[in-house]
């Protein structure tokens, strides 16, 4: 009988144990870079796990809403948050943030890190956004003394769960202060001298688990982590995908909140009976925001409806003195005052010596008369959307890009530049490539120059350049220009669109419009052939 006691005694201490270790599973969840993205929207997606896509309605706030209570329900204890750029397109412009931050309040975010793009309309505009926010805002690496985020936003946040003290601090692209026009606000501290001594201050403080929320992209996210001990989860934003598996750094795990919410990204924290992290039994779930499986919360639906009544047809951004030619003829078969506008702002803006894009990237496709320049008018302009990355190049590279860019004339692969001016002589030999090797030389490119000091000057083939294009031709080689990726070195995702930049300048400026053609783009048509 004694023996039977025994057994039963250790039985009933493993199954106590079990319920114990269950009993202390942190969970985080959220979402990064909802980009203002209110209302659902199609996309494909591979609902069933099957292989197969297809056209899903997903994400919008009132749908999120309904997602995160629903989660929320089954585990009270999981903590909501978002890695930021949340604030962007149309309720941005309209609301200046305000209805945004109100939604998401009501969807049941509860802890919010910062992303570059709430900086869009400067820390002032920012500031009074929060104002409509119940959730708190965390900006561990940001010195905002000097601006109206003064005591809006906490350096770190530490929440006891269910006995357990889980510490949470942020951080900010270190480019903020490159993709936007912010003054006010400066950094601290590098994000690995912060995330360090965040990681400190929070041990010192007896936590139990450290979560950083981060706007850093995916990238650096682990090349943080392999720099950085004691940080449990990296729960991060700015790169706009979502991952697969959850990365592993040593301890550290780390995942990303995706873009525009279509998805959920749940990460459970199980800890040991000494509220020890059990890293190798984390886990990460993702849950598709599909309308039909979570049908939008009803007072959130609302008030998103309230919002979009007021919606004018088009959102007035500011003023052009002169017309935008975007005609196909006008960006495909010549200097394009439209894209040389686009350029120098990129030129300025990401401080390069050269900005080069191809023709493809600036659509619309017509002639824009001067007036008002509206968001409809930007996003047909930059429909694509592609990000603006930065690169080094070496100066002998340019002949044969520019040679590609010659045979592409009247197509979409014509560059546009800005830093840089040549002349194409047509038709001469016109280069040819196949599977990124050169076939046939081209000759078509003459008197390629460089601005240095505001003067024109030869390129210099050993020099290496910084170069700022689109994604579209660095990441994928498009229209056949791999030098980029071959040959180019410290790549940086700026994760700035064409819109985005015009819209930056516009709200400061007003107007912006363009200029008389400066012959930096000069077409020769030698009807004497070669």
């Amino acid at each position: 009988m004694k023996k039977h006691i025994k057994i039963a005694s250790v039985l009933s201490f493993v199954f106590a144990s079990v319920i114990i270790v269950e009993a202390k599973t942190i969970s985080i969840m959220g979402t990064a870079d909802l980009q203002g993205i209110m209302t659902p929207f199609v996309q494909k997606f591979d609902l069933n796990k099957d292989g197969e896509k297809e056209e899903v309605e997903m994400g919008g706030i009132a749908h999120i809403a309904t997602a995160l209570k629903s989660l929320k329900a089954k585990n009270p204890s999981a903590v909501i948050v978002s890695a930021g750029d949340d604030l962007m397109n149309r309720f941005f412009h309209v609301y200046k943030g305000k209805a945004i931050f109100s939604l998401m309040s009501d969807a049941g975010y509860e802890l919010y890190a910062l992303g570059n793009h709430e900086f869009d309309k400067g820390s002032d505009t920012l500031a009074d956004a929060l104002d409509e926010a119940s959730f708190t805002t965390i900006c561990s690496d940001l010195n905002v003394s000097d601006s109206k985020l003064k005591e809006k936003c906490e350096p770190y946040v530490i929440r006891e769960i269910d006995g357990v003290r889980v510490g949470f601090f942020s951080l900010m692209t270190e480019n903020l202060l490159m993709v936007t026009s912010e003054k006010k606000v400066k950094f601290l501290s590098d994000n690995v001298t912060t995330a360090k001594q965040m990681v400190k201050l929070l041990k010192d403080k007896g936590v139990h688990v450290i979560v950083l929320i981060s706007h850093i992209g995916y990238k650096a996210d682990v090349a943080l982590a392999k720099q950085v001990k004691g940080i449990d989860l990296i729960f991060g934003g700015h790169s706009h995908h979502y991952v697969k598996k959850m990365g592993h750094v040593g301890k550290t795990s780390i995942v990303n909140g995706g873009e525009q919410g279509t998805q959920i990204v749940k990460v459970d924290i199980p800890l040991d009976d000494e509220l020890k992290v059990l890293h190798k039994e984390m886990s990460m779930m993702m849950i598709p925001v599909n309308t039909a499986a979570y049908p939008a919360d009803k007072e959130v639906a609302k008030r998103v409806e309230a919002y979009v009544s007021k919606f004018p047809k088009a959102i007035v951004l500011g003023k052009t003195k002169k017309a935008w030619n975007l005609g196909s003829d006008a960006v495909r078969k010549g200097e394009s005052t439209a894209a040389n506008l686009v350029n120098d702002l990129m030129r300025k803006k990401f401080n390069v010596d050269i900005v080069l894009n191809n023709a493809g990237a600036f659509r619309g496709k017509k002639i824009y008369p001067k007036g008002d320049i509206t968001d409809e008018m930007l996003k047909s302009i930059d429909e694509f959307g592609n990000y603006a990355i930065i690169l080094k190049l070496k100066g002998k590279y340019l002949k044969p890009i520019l040679e590609r860019s010659a045979a592409e004339y009247g197509e979409g692969g014509l560059l546009h530049a800005s830093g840089l001016k040549y002349r194409i002589v047509l038709p001469k030999v016109r280069q040819k490539i196949k599977d990124n090797i050169i076939i046939r030389e081209g000759k078509r490119v003459e008197d390629i120059k460089v601005l240095s000091e505001e003067k024109w000057v030869d390129v210099d083939p050993e020099k290496t350049y910084r170069i700022a294009s689109n994604a579209f031709i660095v990441e994928n080689g498009g229209d056949g220009y791999f030098w980029f990726k071959k040959y180019g070195k410290g790549f940086e995702n700026t994760y700035a669109t064409f819109y985005s930049i015009m819209a930056e300048v516009i709200e400061k400026r007003g107007v912006l419009s363009p200029k008389e053609k400066d012959g930096r783009l000069t077409i020769i048509h030698n009807t004497k052939g070669q």
